[in-house]
């Protein structure tokens, strides 16, 4: 079984990868012919990223990548008015310096996240590992399926003293990082499955004798963007190692026979939600 780890791969080229990444083994529950499109198809045309997406890529660099973020980001001058001549000029200089403009509002907004994520004290001893790296690229083939597995932690902290298996983190924004708003989020963005991949494929490349520690760094999005550390338990990776399995079972037949099926040929019967078929059920009965 073949193992790599790429420190320095573009962002781009990991994306463009034909290995099967988290992101991926999620589209293959909705269907494998989704998997296609998204992935495979040759004709398909490259997803344009929204601003809620550029910013949380840039989130992602100001928190993981600080050097990078600096390198990549320029402000645009508060108040810079892109309809007069002046401003036409000024942002076009902005644009030929090779970094990715932010709006003044949004530079102020990441530079107040990353200072409440980094005053937190888990962050201090995360990120005062020696040897911690973001966005380095695994890959390693699936010893039961043969299907070729990729991930790119944000950022992950090989085998030492404190982490004897390592460590992975994951970084989350949304509106709600309580306790009981992040518990919701796991399960709405089937975290689960990304967690259990990340570290048993973390610990396939490493050779660990057991999978790493996985954390999520969760921040809200507004003032007074407030960041908890959330860690996964082993029953939700159990939860999570089980689907993924299933999926990249799923996924491998489907690559082997190049037969990416869709929704089933037949009319389904429909299946409520638990909590609706609850109400269903105490409307009946009533």
């Amino acid at each position: 079984m073949s193992t790599e780890i790429k420190a320095d791969m573009p962002n781009e080229a990991y994306h463009g990868h034909s290995a099967v990444g988290s992101s991926g083994l999620k589209l293959i529950a909705r269907s494998p012919l989704h998997y296609w499109a998204a992935y495979r198809d040759p004709n398909r045309k490259p997803q344009e990223p929204t601003p809620a997406m550029k910013l949380g890529t840039a989130w992602h660099a100001a928190i993981f990548e600080p050097e990078a973020f600096e390198a990549e980001y320029i402000e645009i001058p508060e108040g810079l008015d892109r309809r007069t001549k002046e401003g036409k000029a000024l942002f076009a200089e902005l644009e030929a310096s090779g970094k990715q403009p932010l709006s003044f509002d949004d530079m102020a907004r990441i530079k107040a996240m990353t200072a409440s994520a980094a005053a937190h004290p888990i962050s201090k001893v995360i990120f005062g590992q020696d040897g911690g790296v973001a966005e380095a690229s695994l890959f390693w083939t699936d010893a039961t399926t043969g299907a070729a597995c990729k991930i790119r932690p944000d950022y992950a902290v090989p085998p030492c003293a404190m982490f004897p298996n390592g460590l992975l983190v994951d970084g989350k924004t949304g509106e709600d990082m309580s306790a009981a708003g992040f518990a919701k989020y796991s399960m709405n963005w089937d975290l689960h499955i990304q967690a259990a991949y990340y570290a048993d494929g973390f610990q396939q490349v490493h050779g660990t004798s057991g999978p790493p520690a996985f954390i999520w760094l969760a921040q809200e999005k507004a003032e007074p963007y407030a960041t908890a550390y959330y860690s996964a338990a082993a029953d939700f990776l159990e939860f999570g190692r089980r689907e993924y399995r299933r999926l990249l079972g799923i996924y491998a037949d489907c690559a082997r026979n190049n037969r990416w099926y869709g929704y089933p040929q037949t009319v389904q019967p429909l299946e409520l939600p638990a909590w609706a078929a609850k109400q269903v059920a105490e409307a009946v009965a009533a």
